[in-house]
């Protein structure tokens, strides 16, 4: 069973945040030299419970739930918080959701043994400033205004509902480079098979070639047109094993890299391709999907590939979660430092949210009935009492008081619940919609 995340965190600040200095420091090797009247500590843990309220407002709060009063006025403090490497607060998100991996592999759902990890990336809107324009681009929307935009990528862990890796680059950056960054960030750190799970922008045999040589699994939702002559020669609701090769003409969007073109002339991969119907339209037809995957035939056939498909519906579930109910646009600041770390802080206590609601459902689990909802803890209430609770909880100089308070979050996540569909769902893709109060301010 799982100890409680949120000592856990505590922890890790404690004991690895010296170990993460140089990182932290970054190019800037005099920062955090000396003592100063904000502590690194203090920073990093308003940096993820940050309140997304204006800046005097996040300082009063943070000092208040320690009985504290402020050192410094706000400015004072974002202009330290700007000092801290954003790579960096990746990086140690990265190391504490792998420490629990490693540690507590038995409260780790899996499919067939294997984690099933899905791959997506996500437009956010960010302050419109000169200095953002240019540090992540533009995009033009129907108004032919041009807002600063960033692209963000996650690897997230669609069983437990947890970010395993978050990836930020240009809005014109590509979405299959950042998840190839993904997928060798967890070969290089986790040692569980797992399988791999994209929707039909992501097809491409470079991806699925890095995959199968690093001894994992992946499952590619593919469009119309994406090998059309092997999904001809499958019939609906089949799954086959085919040969695919490929010859001069078809590596021609790889002739710039001549040593990956001929290893793709010179291999031959044995790949499954399936139909599975989803449904029906309104004149009562078959919806058909196309899926290609490298599992093998005794670890899926083709209902269990779509019902393995379909549990990727949980990354798009985490976007709208981070972007409506954590209110991740809401940056703390204007400058591109403190956009970078609000993303990766937030991506850390999303995590931090459903660690607590799985630590939860093994101490008590919820009891479901058969129909068409399933029960589950709320994640808006549950992250809800976390910020308004935790570091009261954490850093109260009276053991009674960090009982008590420990006890209320724990006695509130138990009690919120919600009901859901247990079925696929199936949405038309929205144009994003600036609900920012940031975005368009052009100062500090």
């Amino acid at each position: 069973m799982i100890d409680n995340p949120l000592v856990l965190f505590r922890r890790f600040l404690d004991n690895e945040l010296e170990k993460f200095l140089p990182v932290i420091r970054g190019w800037n090797k005099k920062a955090f030299t000396r003592k100063a009247k904000i502590s690194l500590i203090d920073l990093f843990r308003q940096m993820i419970f940050r309140q997304n309220v204006t800046q005097f407002s996040e300082v009063m709060k943070y000092y208040n739930s320690m009985n504290r009063n402020s050192p410094v006025n706000e400015k004072s403090f974002f202009l330290a918080r700007r000092k801290i490497n954003p790579d960096a607060v990746r990086l140690m998100s990265d190391e504490f959701i792998a420490s629990v991996y490693d540690n507590y592999d038995s409260s780790i759902d899996k499919w067939n043994d294997l984690l099933v990890l899905g791959v997506d990336g996500s437009k956010y809107i960010v302050p419109s400033t000169d200095k953002n324009k240019k540090f992540f681009g533009t995009t033009i929307n129907k108004s032919d205004v041009q807002p600063a935009m960033a692209l963000v990528s996650t690897l997230h862990d669609c069983m437990n509902g947890l970010k395993l890796d978050v990836r930020i680059d240009r809005i014109d950056g590509s979405e299959r480079q950042l998840a190839a960054r993904h997928i060798n960030q967890y070969c290089e750190r986790y040692t569980k098979k797992a399988v791999f799970v994209f929707d039909r922008g992501y097809v491409s045999i470079r991806l699925m070639d890095q995959i199968i040589n690093a001894g994992q699994y992946f499952l590619m939702r593919c469009s119309s047109s994406a090998y059309k002559k092997y999904f001809e020669q499958v019939n609906a609701s089949e799954c086959r094993e085919l040969e695919v090769s490929f010859n001069s003409v078809e590596t021609n969007e790889y002739r710039n890299d001549k040593s990956f073109r001929t290893h793709l002339m010179n291999t031959v991969y044995h790949l499954r391709f399936a139909k599975v119907i989803i449904g029906k339209d309104d004149d009562g037809n078959d919806i058909e999907e196309q899926l290609v995957t490298n599992l093998p035939e005794e670890l899926a056939t083709p209902e269990k590939l779509k019902d393995l498909y379909w549990k990727r519906w949980s990354i798009e579930t985490s976007y709208n979660r981070l972007k409506n109910r954590m209110d991740t646009e809401e940056f703390s600041g204007y400058s591109p430092e403190l956009v970078v770390q609000d993303i990766y802080a937030d991506a850390w206590m999303f995590n931090l949210v459903s660690l607590k609601i799985r630590e939860a459902d093994e101490k008590k689990p919820l009891e479901q009935k058969h129909g068409r909802y399933i029960i589950s803890r709320n994640f808006n209430k549950v992250l809800g009492t976390l910020k308004d609770n935790l570091l009261k909880s954490i850093l109260s100089e009276y053991p009674e008081e960090r009982e008590r308070l420990s006890q209320q979050i724990d006695d509130t996540i138990e009690t919120s619940l919600n009901w859901v569909k247990d079925e696929p769902r199936q949405f038309e893709r929205k144009t994003p919609v600036n609900k920012s109060r940031m975005s368009n301010r052009k100062s500090y």
